[in-house]
Parts: C-alpha cells; structure tokens; sequence
C-alpha cells in the first residue's frame, strides 16, 4: 500500500528551494477556494427535507472553512442519505404501534419480520451516515484530527518557539 501524500509543508526531506517553490505552486494549482460559498446542487431541488439539512448544515460550519466547492457534491449526498433516514424512522415509527396493535400471532410475526428488516436497513444507512459525516469533518474525531494538522503547521512555522517555554 502506498504512502499518504504530505503536503509540502508537512514534508521533513531536504529540497532545494526550486523544489520546494514548484511543489508549493503546484499545491496551489489544486486547492479549491475555501470561501466560495457552497451552491445547493440540482440534485437536491425535488428534496425539501434534503434542503433543510442542507441549510442547517451550512449555519453550523459557517466559519470553520473545512467544506469547499468541491465537496458539494459529497454534502449533497449526505443530506439526501439524512432525509433517507428520516423517512426510515418515521416508517418505523408507524409501524410499531401497528404492530403492537394487531393480535393475530401470524400477522404480528410477519410485522415484526417487517421490522426487523427495515431497522437492519437504518442502522447501515447510519453507518454510511458517520462514514460521510467523517469524511466532511462533521464528527468530534475528524475535528480532532484536523485540529491536530493544523496545530503542527503553526508549529513548524517556528520551530524554535518551544525553546524557551511559557
């Protein structure tokens, strides 16, 4: 398995300054702009709970500069995954008390089978859920992890500012 890519700061080989200025440059070439605002993708207009999501998600993150134009497109899907799940739930939710009503032993077993299958469906709807929602920096653990990323560009900016202490 192949290394990560480091980004030219993170790298600790000797370069000369030519290597260093084309690899910064390319770097540059390739990073998205950070502060263009996201557009909400056409594949969301037939989804008003998607929307919502969207918005909400947006408010949230406003002023962390984490999710750029480029990950639209994977926001998109997350939000249509969480109107997904809202709409599993709500299908779980009518079906309970349907199910705890019915008294016939057959069809209360092929409810709960029902059931069963649908809460199988949401929970692995939700693990693709957390596994995008890490992807975008949405969970304690990829904050973390960014934090972390940038606490050690600040450290490299001055390598000697732990010398001397507090």
């Amino acid at each position: 398995m192949p290394a990560n890519v480091k980004v030219s700061d993170n790298q600790e080989k000797h370069r000369t300054r030519a290597e260093i200025q084309a690899r910064q440059a390319a770097e540059a070439a390739v990073m998205p702009d950070r502060s263009a605002a996201l557009k909400v993708p056409r594949s969301l207009n037939k989804d008003p709970v998607a929307q919502r999501y969207w918005k909400s998600i947006l408010e949230r993150m406003e002023g962390l500069a984490i999710l750029d134009d480029l990950d639209s497109e994977m926001l998109a899907i997350y939000c249509s995954a969480l109107s997904r799940r809202e709409a599993l739930n709500a299908l779980c939710r009518e079906l309970m008390p349907a199910m705890e009503k019915t008294s016939d032993a057959g069809n209360r077993l092929a409810m709960i089978e029902k059931l069963d299958g649908l809460m199988a469906k949401l929970q692995s709807h939700e693990k693709t859920l957390l596994s995008y929602a890490d992807k975008l920096g949405m969970t304690p653990e990829a904050r973390a992890r960014l934090a972390r990323k940038r606490a050690a560009q600040e450290a490299e900016k001055d390598p000697d500012a732990d010398l001397f202490g507090d």
